[in-house]
């Protein structure tokens, strides 16, 4: 149970916790897809990708985790195709689609950020959009951070600015959510709201991970089946080698460095908490931001009729600018 908190705590999806899986019917669907294009990175592992429609604006999608996959980017065409966007979908080293290694060394922030410049460059990618959700977005800043030059516009989706301080929020809410459950047995937990993280995670049972994964994960019930699939082929299995510098990660002092027009995305329901979004507006200098009202961590999907217009708006606006 720590271990799963541990992952949570880097806002890595800790409520749809798995391992390596072995593939299913859709994997060889996928491998074999129009628009599939595997590309080399590290001179040795081979990371998938796909194109999806055609269009003069490039959007390239970072999914979160690490360990996750582009799948929950499945809706992204039916909402945007329309408007001349082009998808590039890609699944990073040790996701689903792509190969898996035990070398612990890939672990860390700058050679992911490396994998990503060699997946731009792979792809013939220049002037592009790259977008960013949960960890992805992370992972976007610091690309945009080291290679703006390739970058029309970057668009962060339902993360902060300093795992510190989002965390805190995470944990909070697991703790409302204890308490919630722990007054309907008659019961009082003292000191829920300071005890450290390996003591909450002793409270934290299947159903108060069920009704925090409801509340501030995906709201839909049911789930999507799209998206259902996509949490099934989620790789938790090398996730503990990054941990200690996830849960360090702080960009509060280079947000002012990110030079390239930004839109930051947060939703009302989202564990990252919108005062976040906010500072992250404040603290970029050619920022907007966006809150989806109804939205949680997944709001492409549990908000899609706020969540898209945002972006789509973004993207004009940025083209008849550019």
């Amino acid at each position: 149970m720590l271990l799963r908190l541990l992952v949570s705590a880097c806002f890595i999806l800790g409520s749809f916790w798995s391992v390596a899986q072995t593939t299913d019917s859709s994997y060889a669907a996928k491998l074999a897809a129009p628009g599939v294009q595997m590309i080399r990175v590290d001179g040795k592992y081979n990371v998938w990708t796909q194109k999806i429609g055609q269009g003069h604006i490039k959007l390239l999608l970072l999914h979160g985790g690490p360990g996750n996959t582009h799948e929950y980017f499945e809706n992204f065409p039916e909402h945007l195709a329309k408007e001349g966007v082009e998808i590039y979908y890609y699944d990073q080293l040790n996701s689903y689609h792509s190969d898996k290694t035990e070398d612990k060394d890939v672990w860390n922030i700058p050679r992911f950020v490396e994998e990503v410049e060699q997946v731009r460059r792979g792809l013939g990618l220049e002037n592009f959009y790259l977008l960013g959700h949960s960890w992805g977005g992370m992972l976007a800043l610091e690309y945009a951070a080291k290679y703006p030059q390739h970058l029309k516009g970057l668009i962060t989706s339902d993360i902060g600015y300093k795992a510190t301080v989002f965390n805190k929020h995470r944990y909070q809410l697991y703790a409302n959510i204890i308490r919630r459950h722990a007054a309907k047995e008659g019961k009082t937990v003292v000191g829920l709201d300071t005890m450290g993280l390996k003591t909450l995670s002793t409270f934290i049972t299947p159903a108060v991970q069920a009704e925090f994964r409801q509340l501030h994960m995906m709201r839909l019930t049911p789930e999507p089946a799209t998206f259902t699939r996509s949490q099934a082929h989620i790789i938790r299995k090398y996730a503990g080698y990054i941990l200690p510098t996830m849960v360090a990660w702080d960009f509060s002092d280079r947000l002012a460095s990110i030079t390239t027009p930004t839109l930051v995305i947060g939703s009302t329901y989202d564990f990252v908490p919108t005062e976040d979004i906010a500072y992250m507006q404040r603290h970029i200098p050619n920022c907007q931001k966006y809150i989806c009202p109804e939205g949680s961590h997944y709001a492409m999907w549990d908000d899609p009729q706020h969540y898209f217009p945002a972006l789509i708006k973004f993207l004009k606006k940025t083209e008849r600018k550019g």
